[in-house]
This record gives structure tokens, C-alpha cells and sequence, in this order.
């Protein structure tokens, strides 16, 4: 960490941002003094604004509370103080938050403005008049205020395997944060996708530990690109892999598959910087991930070198008593608690509605600090970290927003644009068959069909709510529009349902709607059992109501046989978090029953298609089997409707491939395309599937170079694979071509497949033969040599690689053992070569190794200096 105490003068003509994070200087820059207490002047240097605060007014630096409110006056159960005010008056925190993407106002003029008045009210009554940062749940596009443009969620993302657009979508979104008066967004989320039970499924990317790496790095960088924006990378590491399925359970995983699965996305998207990450809720191996001195600091800061703000998650200080038990729930467990996470290394802690409350977390750092069980330097290195963030942000130089800019920036035209395409390109169309025998596939339809669209779509005051299930959670709410209560008038994000670009294509005499109630609202509660009830919870009590009513029957009964095609929206309303984790993944009854209905009224020849609005896999065979064709749409967002609709109509061609394996029961959930031997079951939707309109043909698939490893694997980077695709349909299409590992060997079990590269193939035309490159990540095939403990340093190992492009196969040959990524090995284990002795080959790899990393922190010093954030090739 720089700690220089010289002031910084910004001459070069970059931003301001760009050029702090070049120099690395820790000087506040800018006069923001318009209280009488303010003692931050022109030219004062983080140092002496420390060497001037007690130990109290720094632990209110490293609180992040919950506000409901902005009224200074008023209560606010979050927050736990007696007014609002006293946060900055009494306490002096560093940053607040609203959670859960439900600030206290919803629309973008108001939240600005509020926001600025509050940062005025915190300067002029706080001790050293220092200004806060507002963060905000910004998590798929700017979807915490009305109007503003939603992108499609994670679990749409991963499967267009499209980085470069996402990056695009994502700048827009830095941009609105910071015209909404925002400074932080907790983004971008990096989980696998491994267990569809989990109630987060949809938040992850990709089960691929590389598309997910490829994607958050994207991400990251795009949240970035705002100079008064910080990207929060999270959770750090392994909540994505709890062990009964649960959100922030106990995660039991292996060093070896922590290291070369879960951990490298992060490394990846942390190589391009960031101000702060996220700690993980749950515990990994036994220890709370806020308690782990060597998750946070021993591998994020000393291995990945992160110099940015550790940040807990919810009221997550808490959990380390209420849920993993490490402390006893009384003032002395909740003294340590903090200690712990301190000493862990984590900087600054979200609190929200109970638990710990800030003026608790002041007087026990006080405390703490006092009777020598914290050291006022760690204290000190964590207020620095937050003190430099915020000069990073611009916030000394001008605390305040520009209100002037919002308006045109939500939901503009071009957002809208860019989320739709991402849309298109993330539908994935799981089944297509033919009604009769040699007939026509059943999508897409021709436009001149009698339709008739069934399923969830209405809540039960009448009000249309498919709504939900497009956008799912985080959106204008923590479980959804206005946590699923849908009022008339309320607040929407921008764009259109499935039924109303239905309506604008098709005729009213065309188009039959027969919306089947559900009631979402009422997520937070299972029902109570009476008596003569088993006392165990029925199968849909995570779940909304959904009905279907003896009017919604008889509507969809009357109309089916007079259908051309039958649309059948199935899937599941918005969740989060433990309110979305599920023991099973068949479709509700209801739902069920719908699709039974629409079968035993219309004729053999009529097609019935499926259209799946979810956040993870949900129906199966018993249901599909009754549908001619299935659309997973996932939850696509602002432009969802139009992605639907144009896709059914053949207007778009569908190109998303899976980012998951799709198991065919909830028993087979360990089917993941990246498995270790043994362990693959067969899904019923593999990973990467996804049909087209159209079909298309491999051939003349290489490898360049086809041997590497001369001297070491790295030194003969970079190594492409190239295929000819051949549109062999009648119509145009998007392709994406994957290469994956099939088959290796070595002295560790090596995954049964994984991918190395892929590369989206645009527009394709009938009869066209397209010469396609993909660049071969050799990161993808490092494991970790050594026996069971898995405390060796990541290497290829030496043999044939088979890589494979649908049926065709190519070989290339690693001659020698090396290492791609960076040297590191696992912290605290000194075995460098793995052969369970520590001798003086070992010695000396850690002296390469130190000397490696002081060149390449050099290096890397040298280049931040000659290229600013805006000089970065796209």
C-alpha cells in the first residue's frame, strides 16, 4: 500500500481517477470543507487527515449501515440509531447502503437529489466532514430505479458468450450509478454454477470456471470505467458450493478443487482492479470466510495482490454467531465477531437491521483498540484503504452529483438497444420436434397462427405480473418488483412483456390470453399446518401461489381447440437468497396441470410449446415430453419480451448454448460438464446445448502450434484452434463455436471435460463456410499436481491434450510441465515441486518466485504509468 504523504496535483491532462490509480498517491485533493468542522483542506494528505481522528471516528469510517430513509429526523430500524443524522453526527460513518435494490426512493431525480442532500448534511455535522460513499445493488443494469434499463440476469449472461457486449451493457450501467448519486454496485458476481437447489443459482455465470472468469472480468472492468463507480467483486470464495444446497450453509470443498475451480474466476476478474470485494456469507471447511485470516488476507492480498477495501456482506458479523455458531450470542460473542473479522481482514462491515449494531461496532473497536486485542495500525490500514477509495472515487474533490445528467442517461435508447440483443442472444432453445411425423419443426411459427397463451401471468386483483418472472430478483426490489406486491401505478423498469409485442404483432382475433394466477407477494411466510397435517412443509411453500381457477381451466379448455399453436409459460417467480432455495426441481403442480389440460384439449397436430421464465432448471422429461418445443429463456429483463417474441416468430434465430448441465432429477446434481472422472451422470440438457433454425457443419479442425511446452507451456502462447463452419440450413444464424478438453492424463485425476476457448460467430448466411479462430486459454488445463492435501502450485502437465469441436478431435502435445498463470503456490506450504520433502530445489523456486513477482509488480507499475483507463484496447 502507498503511503506517500506528498500532495498531487492532476497536470497530466487524464482523468482524475486514472491518473490516482497511476501514481498510486494517497493525498486528498480537494477543498470539500463547507461545514465549520470540517478540517479536510487543500493539500491534506490521508496521513495527517488519520494522524487527526480518534479511534472512534475510524471505526465509524468502517461501518457501511443500511438506510431506509433519507430524512435525517426520522427513525429507521436499519440503521439502529435514534435519527439518521446521528450515523454521521454521533457515529461518523464511512459509507451507507440501500440493500437489496430498494433504495429509499425509486426514481432517479428524487435519488440523486436525496442522496446529494444527505452527503451535505454528513460534511456539515460529521467530525472531519468526510464524505461518505452510497451503495447500491446495481447487479444486472441499473435496475434499482424506475425506468431504468434492467439487463438480463447471470444466468442469461453466461449463455450468450458474449464478453465484449456485456462490457458494452455494463458501461451504461456505471454511468447510471453514478448519475443516480451512487458510488458503489455489488458486482459483479462470481459463483459457479454447480447446485441448481441454491436460491443464488441464477446470480452465477457459468458452471466453466473460464466463461465465468471471461465474463466477470468483463464486468468488472466495464463498472469501472466511471471514475466516481467502484465494481465489488464477491462473494470471496466458495459460497457457491454449500453442501445441503442452502444459501450460506457450510461449504465442504477440497483444496484442490477450491484452487482450480473456484478461485481462479476471481483472480482473473481481480487482475483488473476494483476497489472493493465482497466476503462470502457462508463457511468454507469449518471457517466462517469472515474468520479466515487466510482467505482474506494470506491469498487476496498477499497472493492476488488486492489493495482495495475487504467489505462484509449483510449483517454477515452476525451470522458468524447466528448461524455458523463460532461465537455465543451475547455482547462478548459479538466483541468477537469483530475482532475476528478484523483481524481476518476485512475493512469495512455492511450493517442492517440487527445483529451488530454501528454504535455497538464503534465501541467495540474502541474497546478492542483500548484493552490491545486490536492494534490501532490494523485499524489505521483499514481506514486508509477506505480514505483512499474515496479519493479514487473523487469524492474529495467534489462530494456531490451532477443532477443534471440522469434523466437522459435511464432507459435511454441505446441501453435498451444493447439489453435486448443481449436478450436475443441468450435464448436457448432446448427442444424442437415435429408435431406429425416428417412434418415441420414446431418453432418457429409463421405469424398467421390462432394463438393461444396460457400460463402464470396475473396475480389475484387482476393485475398482469409475468412481469416478474421476465426480471426476476434485484430489481426495483431484493425479491423482485416491489418485492412482488405489483401495485397499478408502481415503478417498472424499462421495456416490454412477452404479451405486449404479442399484441403489437398478431391480431386481436388472433391472439388468446388466458393468464393463470400467481401470488408472489406472500414469499416470505410458509403456511401454517393444522393438526390432522404432517408438520412438514408442502411441496410449494418457497414458492408463490399459483392457481389455476375453475374460470382459467374453462377459458383454456374453450379455447385450445380452436389453437393453431398453444404457448405454455411455465418456470418460477422471482427469489433470493435462502427464499429461493429449493429441495426439488420439477415444476409446481399447478403449472403441471396446466400443460395436462392444454394436451387433453387440443388435437395431435397442434403444437404446444413451452416458453420457461427461470433463474435454474426447472421441469423435467415428464413434462417436457408434452411440449413440441422448448424455449428457456431464463430471466431476460428490459428486453425480454422482444427476445421472446421475435424468437417464436423466426424473427431471431436462436444462439444460446446452456451455461449449466440440466439434470434430469435433483439427485443427479453433481453432473456437471467439468466433473472429475466418475462423478458425470447423464443431464437431460447437457452443458452447451442449444438448437438453431438452422444446422451447421464441422470440418478441418487444427490446432496452432499443435506441440507447446519448449521450454515451458507459456513461452509459446498464444495457440489457436481453427474450424471451417458450414451453414448447411436455409436460414442466417449466430454460431458459437466451443473447444473443449475431452481427454488427458496425468498424475492427478484430470476433469472430464472443460472448456478452452470458444468464440461467437456472427450472422452466418445459408451455403456459407466460415473459417473460425478461437485462442486456446492454457490457464484452463492447470491442475494442481501432488497428492490428496492439494498444496502444490498450479501447473500443466506434460502429455496429449485431446481438443474437440463437436465430433471432431485434434491433439496438442504439452512436452514439458509448466505454469501459465502466475507463480504462486499455496500460502504457508513450501513443497514447490510437490514431492512431500522441503530441499533446495524448493528454496530456490521460492526465490524465482519472489524475484518473479517483484518484476512483474515492476512491470506492471511501469505500464499503469503509460496507459490510462481510457487508453485500453476493447
Amino acid at each position: 500500500m502507498h503511503e506517500s504523504d506528498d500532495t498531487v496535483r492532476d497536470d497530466s491532462g487524464q482523468s482524475r481517477r486514472t491518473f490516482m490509480k497511476a501514481t498510486g498517491a494517497a493525498t486528498v485533493a480537494g477543498a470539500i470543507g463547507v461545514g465549520a468542522d470540517s478540517v479536510v483542506a487543500q493539500g491534506q494528505t490521508i496521513n495527517e487527515l488519520l494522524s487527526e481522528m480518534t479511534v472512534a471516528e475510524k471505526a465509524g469510517q468502517m461501518m457501511q449501515p443500511a438506510i431506509g430513509s433519507f430524512d435525517t429526523t426520522t427513525e429507521d430500524p436499519f440503521a439502529q440509531v435514534d435519527t439518521i443524522g446521528d450515523l454521521f453526527s454521533e457515529l461518523g460513518t464511512g459509507s451507507v447502503l440501500a440493500g437489496g435494490s430498494s433504495p429509499p426512493t425509486l426514481y432517479p431525480e428524487e435519488l440523486v437529489a436525496s442522496i446529494n442532500d444527505l452527503q451535505e448534511y454528513n460534511i456539515e455535522n460529521s467530525p472531519h466532514g468526510i464524505p461518505f460513499f452510497f451503495g447500491i445493488d446495481g447487479v444486472h443494469g441499473a435496475a434499482y430505479v424506475d425506468g431504468a434499463t434492467a439487463l438480463p440476469q447471470r444466468i442469461n449472461m453466461g449463455a450468450t458468450r458474449d464478453p465484449e457486449l456485456i462490457e458494452d451493457a455494463e458501461e451504461h450501467t456505471s454511468d447510471v450509478i453514478a448519475a443516480t448519486g451512487c458510488h458503489e454496485t455489488f458486482a459483479p458476481t462470481i459463483e459457479l454454477q454447480r447446485d441448481p437447489r441454491w436460491g443464488r443459482f441464477f446470480e452465477g455465470i457459468s458452471e466453466s470456471s473460464k466463461v465465468l472468469a471471461d465474463i466477470s472480468r468483463a464486468r468488472n472492468r466495464a463498472l469501472e470505467t466511471n471514475d466516481r463507480v467502484t465494481a465489488t467483486p464477491k462473494h470471496f470464495a466458495g459460497y457457491e458450493v454449500p453442501a445441503n444446497g442452502n444459501d450460506r450453509a457450510a461449504a465442504n470443498t477440497s483444496m484442490r478443487d477450491l484452487r482450480e475451480t473456484l478461485l481462479p474466476p476471481f483472480e482473473v476478474t481481480l487482475e483488473e482492479g476494483g476497489g472493493m470485494v465482497m466476503v462470502n456469507s457462508g463457511s468454507v471447511n469449518g471457517v466462517p470466510a469472515h474468520a479466515s485470516h487466510w482467505l482474506l488476507t494470506t491469498f487476496l492480498r498477499e497472493e492476488y495482490g488486492f489493495e482495495g477495501v475487504t467489505l462484509s456482506d449483510w449483517n454477515d458479523l452476525y451470522r458468524m454467531i447466528d448461524i455458523h455458531e463460532m461465537f455465543p450470542d451475547n455482547e462478548d460473542g459479538k466483541r468477537m465477531a469483530v475482532e475476528t473479522a478484523i483481524e481476518a481482514g476485512v475493512d469495512m462491515v455492511m450493517l442492517g437491521g440487527g445483529g451488530v449494531s454501528p454504535a455497538q461496532f464503534v465501541t467495540f473497536v474502541e474497546e478492542l483498540v483500548e484493552g490491545g486485542d486490536l492494534s490501532e495500525d490494523r485499524i489505521d490500514e483499514a481506514v486508509r484503504r477506505i480514505l483512499e477509495l474515496k479519493r479514487d472515487l473523487g469524492l474529495f474533490e467534489d462530494p456531490y452529483t451532477d443532477e443534471s445528467r440522469v434523466t437522459d442517461l435511464v432507459g435511454n435508447d441505446e441501453s435498451v438497444r444493447t439489453s435486448t440483443q443481449l436478450a436475443r442472444e441468450s435464448m436457448v432453445l432446448l427442444k424442437n420436434e415435429s408435431v406429425t411425423e416428417g412434418g415441420e419443426p414446431a418453432l418457429p411459427l409463421s405469424g398467421d397462427e390462432n394463438l393461444l397463451v396460457t400460463g402464470p401471468g396475473v396475480n389475484p386483483n387482476g393485475l398482469e405480473n409475468r412481469i416478474l418472472m421476465q426480471h426476476g430478483g434485484w430489481t426495483l426490489g431484493w425479491q423482485g418488483i416491489e418485492g412482488g406486491g405489483l401495485s397499478e401505478d408502481g415503478p417498472r423498469p424499462a421495456g416490454k412483456t412477452m404479451m405486449d409485442v404479442l399484441e403489437e404483432r398478431l391480431s386481436s382475433e388472433q391472439l388468446t390470453h388466458v393468464p393463470t394466477t400467481f401470488d408472489r407477494s406472500q414469499w416470505w411466510a410458509q403456511p401454517s399446518l393444522t393438526d390432522h397435517e404432517q408438520a412438514e412443509p408442502t411441496e410449494d411453500w418457497r414458492y408463490p401461489a399459483y392457481q389455476f381457477t375453475d374460470e382459467q381451466r374453462s377459458a383454456v379448455e374453450d379455447a385450445a381447440p380452436d389453437a393453431d399453436a398453444v404457448v405454455v409459460v411455465v418456470g418460477e417467480a422471482p427469489h433470493n437468497e435462502g427464499f429461493g432455495d429449493r429441495d426439488y426441481l420439477r415444476l409446481p403442480e399447478t403449472q403441471r396441470e396446466i400443460v395436462r389440460t392444454v394436451v387433453e384439449n387440443t388435437s395431435d397436430d397442434t403444437p404446444i410449446i413451452g416458453v420457461e421464465y427461470a433463474g435454474s432448471p426447472r421441469g423435467g422429461q415428464r413434462t417436457f415430453q408434452h411440449m413440441d418445443a422448448v424455449l428457456f429463456a431464463g430471466q431476460p429483463a428490459t428486453g425480454g419480451g422482444t427476445a421472446v417474441v421475435e424468437t417464436l416468430l423466426g424473427e431471431h434465430n436462436p444462439s444460446g448454448r446452456l451455461s449449466f448441465s440440466w439434470p434430469r432429477e435433483v439427485g443427479d446434481i453433481s453432473v456437471a460438464h467439468n466433473s472429475w472422472p466418475g462423478n458425470l451422470d447423464d443431464p437431460l440438457y447437457p452443458y452447451g446445448h442449444g438448437l438453431s433454425y438452422t444446422t451447421f457443419e464441422y470440418s478441418s479442425l487444427s490446432v496452432t502450434p499443435p506441440t507447446v511446452g519448449k521450454p515451458t507451456p507459456e513461452s509459446d502462447r498464444p495457440v489457436r484452434v481453427s474450424v471451417d463452419v458450414t451453414n448447411t440450413g436455409d436460414v442466417a444464424g449466430d454460431h458459437i463455436v466451443e473447444v473443449y478438453n475431452t481427454q488427458s492424463y496425468g498424475s492427478v485425476m484430470h476433469r472430464d471435460r472443460r472448456v478452452v476457448g470458444y468464440e461467437r460467430a456472427a450472422t452466418i448466411e445459408p451455403g456459407e463456410t466460415r473459417t473460425v479462430e478461437v485462442d486456446i486459454d492454457l490457464a484452463a488445463l492447470e491442475v494442481i499436481p501432488g497428492d490428496v492435501p492439494g498444496f502444490g502450485p498450479r501447473a500443466i502437465e506434460a502429455g496429449e491434450y485431446e481438443l474437440t469441436v463437436g465430433d471432431l478431435t485434434t491433439t496438442l502435445t504439452v512436452e514439458n510441465a509448466g505454469r501459465v498463470t502466475s507463480a504462486r503456490h499455496v500460502p504457508g506450504r513450501f513443497d514447490i515441486d510437490g514431492d512431500g520433502e522441503l530441499t533446495v530445489s524448493d528454496v530456490m523456486d521460492i526465490y524465482r518466485l519472489i524475484e518473479g513477482r517483484e518484476r512483474g509488480r515492476g512491470n506492471a507499475s511501469e505500464k499503469s504509468r503509460g496507459t490510462g483507463r481510457e487508453g485500453r484496447s476493447r
